[in-house]
C-alpha cells in the first residue's frame, strides 16, 4: 500500500469504515512511513479539535421556506386530487410548457433530487458563516501533534545533551539558520536535547527542556517581516501553547505543564536570548 492509497483511505480509516484487513494494511504503512504517520496524527488532532470547538448554528426560519420551494420545484407540480366519485381530475398545464424531465423519473430519483436540493440550500445558507480555522489554529494543531508524536514514538531528541554547546552546533549543521539554544537548568528548566522537525511547511529546530516530570518542546524557526510579533497563549486538548517572536525568530513552546510554568519558561528564555 503506497502513500497515495493511504491518502485516499485516511478519512475512512479515521471513521472506522474500513474492513479489518484493510485497516491492518493501513496501520502497517503508518508504522513504516513517518510522513503518513504525521499526516494521520495531524488529522486525528484536528478532527478531535473540530468536534470539540466547531460552532453550531440554529437554522433560520427562511431556510424552511426555501427547502419547501425547492422540493416543489424538484417534484415539478402539486399532485392531482381525486374527485368525490373517485375519478382523477387532471392538473391543467399550459400547453406551451414542455413537460419536465422529473415526471419521467421514478420516485426514488425524485427523492434523490430533493435531497440534493436540500443539501445545496443548507450549504449555501451555512457555509458562508463558517470560516476555515486561522493560520495560528492550524499551526497549533501541528504543534500539538509534533509534541505528542515526540513522546509516543520515543523520539524526543536527535541529539541528547544538556550542554547547549553540543546541541546548538548539531542543529546549525542540519538547518539553514542558527537557532538560539539556552541552558535554563538554573531556572528549573534543564536542557534535554534537540531534534529536527517539520512545521509550517519548513524544517524547524525543536529544543527539548524538562520541567519536573514533564517535557517542553520549543519550536524555533526564522521570523518574517509580515508575521505578528504579539505573544499568544492557546490552551487545547490539555496542552498549553505559548508563542512569541523577536526580530529574528518565531518561538512556540508546547507542553502539558501548567500555564504559569510555561509563561515562566518563556520569560527566562527571552531574558537569556536578550543578553546574547
Amino acid at each position: 500500500m503506497n502513500c497515495e492509497e493511504i491518502k485516499n483511505l485516511m478519512d475512512a480509516y479515521l471513521d472506522g469504515e474500513l474492513d479489518a484487513l484493510t485497516s491492518q494494511r493501513v496501520e502497517q504503512h503508518l508504522r513504516d512511513c513517518p510522513k503518513c504517520e504525521q499526516a494521520y496524527e495531524v488529522e486525528t488532532v484536528m478532527a478531535h479539535a473540530i468536534s470539540q470547538a466547531a460552532p453550531y448554528y440554529k437554522a433560520p426560519f427562511e431556510l424552511r421556506e426555501r427547502i419547501q420551494v425547492s422540493l416543489r420545484e424538484a417534484i415539478g407540480a402539486t399532485p392531482s386530487r381525486r374527485a368525490a366519485g373517485g375519478s382523477p381530475l387532471p392538473v391543467r398545464r399550459p400547453e406551451a410548457v414542455r413537460r419536465g424531465v422529473f415526471f419521467d423519473m421514478p420516485w426514488n430519483w425524485l427523492a434523490l433530487a430533493a435531497a440534493i436540493a436540500v443539501a445545496a440550500i443548507v450549504a449555501s445558507s451555512f457555509l458562508p458563516r463558517l470560516r476555515q480555522p486561522g493560520a495560528d489554529q492550524f499551526l497549533a494543531t501541528q504543534l500539538i501533534a509534533s509534541h505528542v508524536r515526540s513522546l509516543m514514538a520515543d523520539h524526543l531528541t536527535d541529539v541528547a545533551s544538556s550542554d547547549q554547546h553540543t546541541v546548538k552546533p548539531w542543529l546549525d549543521v542540519k538547518l539553514d539558520f542558527a537557532a538560539p539554544v539556552m541552558d535554563l537548568s538554573g531556572d528549573g528548566f534543564p536542557l534535554i536535547g534537540g531534534r529536527l522537525d517539520y512545521l509550517d511547511n519548513r524544517p524547524v529546530a525543536a529544543l527539548v527542556y524538562g520541567r519536573r516530570k514533564h517535557f517542553i518542546n520549543l519550536f524555533v524557526w526564522p521570523a518574517t517581516s509580515d508575521e505578528a510579533k504579539a505573544p499568544k497563549t492557546i490552551t487545547r486538548e490539555g496542552y498549553q501553547l505559548v508563542h512569541w517572536a523577536d526580530s529574528d525568530f518565531n518561538y512556540w513552546a508546547v507542553s502539558d505543564v501548567n500555564i504559569n510554568d510555561l509563561q515562566l519558561f518563556k520569560q527566562q528564555f527571552e531574558t537569556r536570548t536578550a543578553r546574547h
